[in-house]
């Protein structure tokens, strides 16, 4: 099996420290049989600000959450068969998205790779040795956090644009969708539980590196937990073009720790000095 591939692929794709959610309450809906007025129509701002509830306020996002370390276990299936490993997630939340300190540490078999941004340069490791990340691995590292579901909680705080883009109904399960758009112009797509408040599905895509061809993602939420006031899913399932292609599945997380941004720093200077030139005795 092609370790290295396979990994290369998982970084470019995911790479995301994962989190989540609590209980909401939902707006009844007065029956008109009983001659109350219909419910009125839903605001983007209503379903995620509820939504936010459910997580715990913006109190857990920035206090509780303020950093953490998530530890998993995963799955990833490739065309040689199923990959096992664990995935470890650092982070530190700065007042905005993209000024978050966040490390990914990757150990499957035959490989270990790492990568790391301080809120402005992005480096890696492999096996050990530092790694030069390639443009795809930088962008699907960022673009992970850019599409989390985080991002939708912080819209107010990164200046985001949200929009309500109507309802769906898988199964029993009522959802209502808001469409993200960040100040970059990056749109995601979120569907939230009506009756819980939870972000189940997050949806996005990605042009490729040539041509005009888009890989859809989509980030399926579960087993939801209660970890120090706030909940999180302990279970994501990413799907590729409607194929399953990731499980991730949380054995411990922990939030508002003993962390120093140091351990976000690169140790290898980003550029390299230039050789001085010696200097001819006079």
């Amino acid at each position: 099996m092609n370790v290295n591939r396979a990994s290369s692929t998982f970084v470019t794709r995911v790479l995301s420290p994962g989190l989540l959610l609590l209980l909401i309450l939902i707006t009844p809906t007065v029956s008109a049989r009983r001659g109350g007025k219909q419910e009125k129509p839903r605001t983007a701002e209503d379903v995620v600000e509820r939504a936010l509830l459910a997580y715990g306020g913006r109190p857990a996002i920035y206090v509780i959450q303020k950093n953490g370390i998530l530890r998993a276990n995963i799955k990833l299936m490739t065309s040689n068969g199923i990959l096992d490993g664990r995935m470890v997630s650092k982070f530190i939340r700065k007042p905005k998205l993209g000024e978050d300190l966040m490390t990914i540490e990757l150990d499957l078999p035959e490989m270990k790779y790492s990568i790391t941004t301080d809120g402005k340069d992005v480096w890696s490791t492999e096996n050990g040795l530092p790694h030069k990340p390639s443009e795809q691995e930088i962008r699907g590292f960022r673009g992970s956090h850019e599409h989390h579901y985080e991002a939708l909680l912080r819209y107010k705080e990164n200046e985001s644009k949200v929009e309500y883009t109507g309802s769906n109904k898988i199964g029993t399960l009522d959802l209502d969708q808001i469409r993200l758009t960040s100040k970059d112009g990056i749109v995601t797509v979120y569907e939230i539980s009506r009756r819980t408040g939870r972000i189940i599905y997050v949806n996005y895509d990605e042009k490729q590196e040539t041509g005009d061809s888009v890989v859809r993602y989509r980030l399926y939420f579960k087993d939801f937990r209660v970890i120090q006031n706030t909940i999180i899913p302990y279970e994501i399932q990413v799907f590729q073009n409607g194929k399953l292609i990731e499980e991730r599945k949380i054995v411990e997380a922990a939030f508002n720790v003993q962390m120093e941004e140091k351990i976000f720093k690169s140790a290898t200077p980003s550029k390299a000095e230039a050789p001085k030139e010696a200097k001819e005795p006079k």
